[in-house]
């Protein structure tokens, strides 16, 4: 008698101790943002099922740091009950996102040590059982992991943002796509792979395997928009696998690692006659100016005539007093929608923003979705009005600042460069181009102080003189702190002829007289050809002040008389270009 009751209490302990511990988590990841200095707040997100008595749930979870600490995390999201301590405060329970599916969070904040690299980690006992890839999935661990960067030097750093959850549905015998919906805040280019599941430590999980997608079928992700693409699932049932989303960062030149994302997501494979719908999208890359206005039109089509409905994620919809907008209606068959973005020079970076869209059909049997993704670069205005005098052996250029600029926020104006090609240039820009292709033949031979007000730049060629009666073409552009540049200047001011040299009377031919002189002036020739002759009159600092003849023949006239009346009284420089060569002299107003 005795006997019997000890064996019935030990099967009672042991199936209480299996059924505590089998949270039966299906998806989860850890992100970061940073706060100041060393310190960040970390959140676990995890999903897991609900809607049996015997499944523990987790009002607590264990964070490990990655540098050698550790902190027990309440549960943050959903409401208090008596599941986890009552109605006093946290911890709280979750929030039902279905009837058999929780989303719990679990944040919290911490200060590193300083600068250095470190694995954040989560495990729990146990996954859901009955996942296809993985076997024995009941009894694996469950665990995700984030990799932190601190640099003394490149500044805070925040994970990138995962805008749709690692949940989703598809069809045997229909291609499956998911996207996490990611965009960085700082700004870092993100890329994504595939990855195993992990277990105990790290490891990957014994047996596991990545779904299979039958003969002659993908499973992949496109490394640049993060979507997967699983043409075509062969087998009903729940899949786990794992997206790792890496962060890189342009320093000194070099795109390096500054940290990462595990996400494991789970995938329900059903057996249905539906078939997903299809996006199309207006523009999938655009550059535009700061401070204007972009729209894109995204539509939506699905061949069973159902319900659909498009929603977009992306970094444009949390920008403050300038977010972007989405308008759209659901709608059977056919839907479209118009994203509209009201740009700022808040907005002005080196990188484009990506943004997400996914469309979701409302078929009753099992919901498809189809995801695309289209990139915005907002660009700064670009320098006006570029102005080239030459001298005895150097260039000035001179410019207008242009006429939107940006002097303070996190991506400032920093300066101007300058860019030189030997020979004259009919290059035009594209609406993707900023500082000149290799293919144009620029060089970039310098830069301004950091003054949008600072339009002057002096090509002295590095103390070595420019070759005479050669042809040079500059641009100028505007360079902000991230590395984002403008357009360029206007190209078709920036083609002459210099290196010239104030040649003497006996080298040309020409004279100046009177000067220095006060109301008239002539120029006078020893001989005269059949060119063209034009004849301009500007200041020292380049501008035009008065065109004497242009482009016009001298039909045997040894003399050129012009006034002065009106002008300031200066130093000036008068201009003679004819086909072959240009003449530069210098004249006195009194």
């Amino acid at each position: 008698m005795f006997k019997g009751r000890y064996i019935l209490l030990l099967v009672l302990m042991v199936g209480f101790f299996f059924s505590a511990k089998a949270t039966h988590n299906r998806a989860g990841e850890i992100t970061y943002q940073w706060i100041s200095g060393y310190t960040y707040r970390i959140k676990i997100t995890t999903y897991t099922n609900i809607g049996s008595p015997n499944l523990a749930d987790r009002c607590y979870d264990t964070l490990y740091f990655g540098d050698g600490g550790s902190a027990v995390v309440a549960r943050s999201n959903g409401t208090t009950t008596s599941l986890c301590g009552g109605a006093s405060g946290p911890p709280f329970d979750g929030v039902a996102i279905t009837s058999l599916l929780k989303r719990n969070e679990y944040e919290t904040t911490h200060t590193f040590p300083g600068p250095g690299n470190y694995l954040m980690s989560m495990t729990d006992p146990n996954r859901n059982a009955g996942i296809i890839n993985l076997p024995n999935s009941v009894n694996q661990v469950f665990y995700i992991e984030s990799y932190l960067v601190i640099s003394a030097f490149q500044g805070p750093n925040n994970s990138p943002v995962l805008t749709f959850p690692p949940i989703d549905q598809g069809c045997v015998g229909h291609c499956f796509y998911h996207n996490p919906g990611a965009y960085d805040v700082d700004g870092d280019s993100i890329s994504y792979e595939l990855t195993p599941c992990r277990g105990t430590a790290g490891v990957i999980c014994p047996g596991y395997l990545y779904p299979l997608p039958g003969t002659g079928g993908i499973f992949n992700v496109d490394p640049f928009t993060g979507t997967v693409n699983w043409c075509q699932p062969q087998q009903q049932g729940e899949y786990n696998f794992a997206m790792l989303i890496k962060e890189w960062r342009l320093i000194g030149g070099t795109y390096s690692m500054v940290g990462y994302i595990i996400r494991d997501m789970q995938v329900d494979i059903g057996v249905c006659n539906n078939n997903p719908p299809q996006i199309s999208i207006n523009n999938i890359d655009s550059c535009i100016l700061a401070t204007t206005n972009y729209t894109n039109t995204i539509t939506g089509f699905d061949v069973d005539g159902e319900l659909i409905t498009l929603s977009l994620q992306g970094e444009p919809f949390n920008m403050g007093s300038s977010s972007a907008i989405f308008t759209t209606t659901n709608a059977t068959g056919n839907t479209a929608g118009l994203f509209s973005w009201h740009t700022t020079y808040d907005n002005v970076r080196r990188l484009p923003y990506h943004v997400t869209v996914k469309l979701k059909d409302q078929d009753p049997q099992i919901s498809l979705v189809d995801y695309k993704t289209f990139n915005v670069k907002i660009i700064p205005h670009a320098p006006r009005n570029l102005i080239t005098t030459p001298a005895n052996s150097f260039i000035r250029l001179n410019w207008v600042k242009p006429v939107n600029y940006s002097t303070a926020g996190s991506n400032p104006f920093l300066r101007y460069g300058i860019y030189r090609k030997t020979g004259i240039s009919t290059w035009a820009h594209s609406s993707r181009e900023t500082a000149p292709p290799a293919y144009t033949g620029y060089t970039y031979i310098g830069f301004t102080h950091s003054d949008v007000n600072d339009t002057m730049f002096f090509d002295f060629n590095n103390g070595n003189p420019l070759s005479v009666s050669q042809d040079y073409s500059y641009l100028v552009l505007a360079e902000y702190t991230d590395g984002s540049t403008s357009y360029v200047s206007n190209i078709s001011s920036n083609q002459l002829s210099v290196g010239i040299k104030e040649i003497t009377l006996s080298d040309a031919g020409i004279n100046i007289y009177p000067n220095p002189t006060y109301e008239a002036c002539s120029v006078s020739f020893d001989y005269v050809t059949k060119d063209l002759y034009a004849i301009e009159l500007s200041d020292v600092t380049g501008r035009k002040v008065k065109a004497i003849l242009n482009n016009q023949s001298l039909n045997n006239q040894s003399v050129v008389k012009f006034s002065l009346e009106g002008i300031t009284p200066g130093i000036y420089f008068i201009k003679i270009t004819t086909n072959d060569q240009t003449i530069t002299k210098k004249i006195i107003k009194q």
